[in-house]
């Protein structure tokens, strides 16, 4: 019986096919985004963000070139210490343990691993930089999942 509840649950489609999508501030921290059980296809992200008024807008990979430099001789703590200030960070649990990388990683993991069966309810996401630096964040990135029938 086990058996049978596991391939089903493997199988199970999504309520509708489509994008589920949630966006995530840069002045808050972790928020969590809820997705329905079902096969996703792709997962994509749109936006920008930036971690202080005056610097280049970023995406997902986080401020680059001579910003990237400049911030990361600042002393405050980020959540995420190999990953750029500004990059967007996932969180989430899989088979009791708790998942934290940042957008590149789960992104190719998801891109190597094709079409995969979205079984997790929820995942957190955030800007990298340290919960008392968010308030001077601007901007937003929208993080979609692409589901299929």
């Amino acid at each position: 019986m086990k058996r049978l509840a596991l391939i089903a649950a493997l199988f199970a489609g999504p309520a509708w096919a489509g994008d589920v999508c949630h966006d995530i501030d840069a002045s808050q921290g972790w928020q969590v985004a809820d997705f329905p059980v079902g096969r996703v296809q792709d997962v994509r992200s749109t936006g920008f963000w930036s971690v202080e008024p005056g610097l280049t807008p970023a995406g997902t990979q986080g401020h680059g070139g001579p910003e990237a430099k400049a911030l990361a001789a600042r002393p405050e703590a980020r959540p995420l210490v190999s990953a750029r200030h500004g990059a967007l960070l996932v969180r989430f649990e899989l088979a009791g343990a708790a998942q934290e990388m940042d957008w590149a990683r789960f992104h190719g993991a998801i891109q190597q691993a094709g079409t995969f069966n979205m079984n997790v309810d929820s995942i957190a996401f955030r800007i990298n930089e340290g919960d008392a630096e968010l308030a001077d964040n601007d901007g937003a990135l929208t993080v979609c999942f692409r589901y299929i029938d």
